[in-house]
């Protein structure tokens, strides 16, 4: 559990934790105290829901106290007896993010240097930064998220050879992944048949390396790949496609050209030719080159995305579609929406469906009665189907798979940042 200096840290009142910790107590079903409704604005209660997802996410996973502890090894999301693997403590560090960011707390920043010291003991410079085929980071996306990690670690905690580790991942994802086939752009694996989306993350470690560094290599790094994916895979409708097919031989069962050109409206859960991680992705990359080169041009890029995700990447609860990959779809949210809010002329109404989603999110943890297909059961997990759906949980994306619990989450945490406006008696 988080100590309570950190609920401290958030200038709340001490009957509004105690609110808090009998919400914490709660079970998911059980109807919502009208007394805290009637008393809890939406900012106050997207917080509370942050707070008891991320108290979830370190009860069920951290090892140990918050200085010398570190997160359960995991593969597939479940632990594993060997190193695990690094990208799936990606998505939960950047949960850790998100709420350290919206609350300033320092226990949570303790964590991350946590498990950073734990990285650095369990794996060698080399194999921190290695990618491809057997390594720990075998195809692109894998590689890129553990950059995201490291640039994540650095910005939180000023460990040193943290940002080394993001400089040489950076590097070795180029060399390894980028050639001139199909305009540019890296592949997503040493197949080399897509290129994709899930390279996003590439691009904002690389903004990330280049803010710490001001060393322009990193700078074109990211812009040469930004720049592909928005000559590529951006849609008339302003979101991105999700891959880009090499077509035959190398791919011989599709095209070249956008994977799903022929069916752009298929966007489902676990069936979309596009991907929300990677569209909120590019709307974190635009506010951030914003802010990095004053180019009002990426302004209005993040804006355009913004209001694309609110109009087609929503369903009829007006929640955003989990379309595409549970195991990191939410990993982007918070980056995104803590940049957007920051930027000149930002317009709080397409963040609304955001704070919507987290509130569907929360309200799907689960209860002492969840008995997955394996692993552990009870309370305290985060499906992907936040929808009211079983998809993900049938398909094997489960609650009690530590990305899936931590992908969910970060849409929750996202919503505990102060952007949208509170109304009069609202």
């Amino acid at each position: 559990m988080l100590r309570p200096e950190m609920r401290l840290a958030a200038k709340y009142s001490v009957v509004r934790w105690i609110l808090l910790l009998v919400l914490g107590s709660l079970r998911a079903q059980e109807a919502p105290d009208p007394a805290r409704n009637a008393t809890a604005s939406p900012l106050e209660e997207s917080r509370e829901n942050a707070i008891r997802a991320v108290d979830d996410l370190l009860r069920h996973w951290w090892i140990g106290d918050e200085s010398t502890g570190h997160l359960t090894p995991t593969h597939g999301g479940c632990p594993t007896n060997n190193l695990g693997v690094l990208w799936e403590r990606a998505v939960v560090i950047c949960a850790l993010d998100g709420l350290c960011g919206a609350m300033d707390d320092p226990h949570l920043r303790q964590r991350i240097r946590a498990q950073w010291i734990h990285e650095r003991e369990t794996f060698r410079p080399a194999e921190l930064e290695a990618c491809g085929s057997g390594t720990h980071s075998p195809w692109c996306d894998d590689a890129a998220w553990s950059l995201l990690y490291y640039v994540i670690v650095f910005q939180r905690t000023g460990e040193a050879d943290a940002l080394e580790r993001a400089k040489g991942m950076a590097q070795n994802i180029h060399t390894r992944w980028s050639d001139d086939e199909l305009g540019g752009g890296l592949w997503y694996n040493d197949k080399r048949q897509i290129k994709s989306l899930y390279a996003v993350a590439y691009v904002y470690g690389c903004l990330g390396v280049y803010e710490a560094t001001h060393d322009s290599k990193y700078r074109d790094l990211a812009l040469t790949e930004y720049q592909w994916i928005e000559t590529h895979l951006l849609r008339p409708d302003n979101l991105y496609w999700c891959d880009y097919s090499a077509g035959p031989p190398a791919d011989a069962q599709r095209p070249r050209g956008p994977v799903g050109a022929d069916r752009p409206q298929q966007i489902r859960a676990g069936g979309s030719v596009v991907y929300l991680g990677g569209n909120m992705g590019m709307g974190a990359c635009q506010a951030y080159l914003y802010q990095l080169t004053g180019d009002d041009a990426y302004r209005q890029a993040a804006f355009r995305t913004a209001a694309a995700l609110s109009t087609h990447l929503k369903n009829a609860q007006g929640c955003y579609i989990n379309d595409r990959d549970a195991f990191n779809n939410g990993i982007f949210a918070s980056l995104w929406a803590r940049r957007l809010i920051t930027l000149p002329g930002f317009d709080p109404e397409p963040l609304a469906v955001l704070r919507v989603t987290a509130k569907a999110v929360a309200a799907s943890r689960t209860t002492p009665a969840y008995v997955p297909a394996y692993g552990p059961g009870g309370e305290g997990f985060y499906p992907g189907d936040w929808d009211g759906g079983s998809h993900w949980e049938t398909s094997g994306s489960m609650a009690n798979m530590m990305h899936v619990s931590a992908s969910s989450i970060g849409i929750i945490v996202a919503a505990a940042y102060d952007y949208l406006p509170v109304l009069p008696g609202k």
